[in-house]
């Protein structure tokens, strides 16, 4: 086991992020702050994302950027904050099994990010401009992403195990290479 997955195995980005001061709402939504933020934009629960500034990363890589510290350096960190402070890089890694959830939630940020940067796009840019069909179906399809993502980690455990149920019973493979296309379409989701 390397000291990077130590860490990583030890807390989340969200767990990180409170421990070292951030307001975490309901919704896993926070002020970032990596940027001049006034109201939640980043988004922590295994990983983080800020929908304001673009930063993204692991656990790692929230310290070393929060404390202006190298990756090495923030493990080391997340180790002595989170973790009995001892480390022994000979130790073997245990073998562990592939994790349903954390494959949900990752494809489910994917299209999250996606689909914002999809809403984004196709917004009107004036009070004058009208809102197109492609706009609010767009906005529609970001609704229901971040509603399945805001249920799979806030919901009750038999909320989570029925939508990780529903979701590895073939919806996220379509999801998965919804990500390959240029446009995600309305028709794609619904």
């Amino acid at each position: 086991m390397t000291i990077y997955e130590k860490a990583k195995s030890l807390v989340t980005a969200r767990e990180a992020g409170e421990h070292y001061g951030l307001t975490v709402n309901s919704r896993g939504m926070a002020v970032c702050p990596f940027h001049d933020d006034h109201n939640p934009s980043m988004k922590l629960d295994e990983r983080f994302h800020c929908f304001g500034c673009g930063e993204d990363g692991d656990v790692i890589d929230f310290t070393a950027k929060y404390f202006n510290l190298t990756l090495r350096e923030a493990a080391q960190k997340l180790i002595r904050d989170f973790g009995n402070g001892e480390f022994n890089p000979d130790e073997p890694s245990p073998p562990k099994p592939p994790d349903p959830a954390k494959r949900c939630h990752d494809v489910l940020l994917a299209l999250e990010v996606r689909l914002h940067r999809q809403k984004w796009d196709t917004a009107p840019k004036t009070m004058d401009d009208p809102i197109t069909t492609e706009y609010a179906q767009n906005c529609q399809m970001y609704d229901f992403i971040v509603g399945l993502a805001d249920l799979l980690s806030g919901g009750t455990e038999q909320q989570k195990a029925d939508e990780i149920a529903y979701l590895t019973g073939g919806v996220l493979d379509s999801y998965e290479a919804l990500l390959q296309k240029e446009v995600i379409e309305y028709g794609d989701i619904f």
